[in-house]
């Protein structure tokens, strides 16, 4: 069945028809002329949208009312593909995720292990300077203090 057709069974305009199907996304078959070949079905569709514009509802309402099986179906395979694909990338982040903490903690493992060394170092110098102020404290008791009178005397004889 033809536009204009359609159109007249519709009692509108065949630039009216032609406006609902683009606005609505009606699925509507074209002949290879390019020029919309309706079915009964494509005329029922037209017909829910004359109805709910007339009764001043306009594209709200319309759309779930002519979309058909075939529509919902392809929808449906979309949002599957959408979920399978956020599922992957969810996976691949966690994984991600995964390595960064492993690189984080070897991290984390080089910098205790540079730490370690230098208190290591730090302990070797504490030891030795102890080490040295002993030997200091010990070499002043080994030298006794001379008696009183001796640096008294050699206070009075020095030049």
């Amino acid at each position: 069945m033809k536009t204009s057709e359609v159109a007249k069974l519709l009692g509108v305009n065949p630039r009216t028809v032609t406006k609902w199907i683009h606005q609505f996304e009606l699925n509507c078959e074209k002949n290879e002329l390019g020029h919309f070949d309706f079915s009964e079905e494509d005329v029922e569709s037209l017909r829910e949208v004359q109805k709910t514009m007339q009764q001043g509802s306009r594209r709200q309402g319309v759309v779930t009312k002519v979309v058909d099986e075939e529509m919902t179906g392809l929808l449906q395979q979309q949002l599957d593909e959408l979920l399978s694909r956020v599922i992957e990338n969810e996976r691949r982040t966690e994984e991600k995720a995964g390595e960064i903490v492993t690189f984080q903690i070897l991290e984390h493992r080089k910098e205790l292990d540079t730490l370690h060394k230098h208190i290591q170092k730090l302990e070797g110098t504490i030891e030795e300077l102890e080490t040295k102020l002993k030997d200091q404290h010990s070499v002043r008791e080994t030298r006794k203090a001379a008696p009183k009178w001796r640096t008294f005397l050699t206070g009075l004889f020095s030049f």
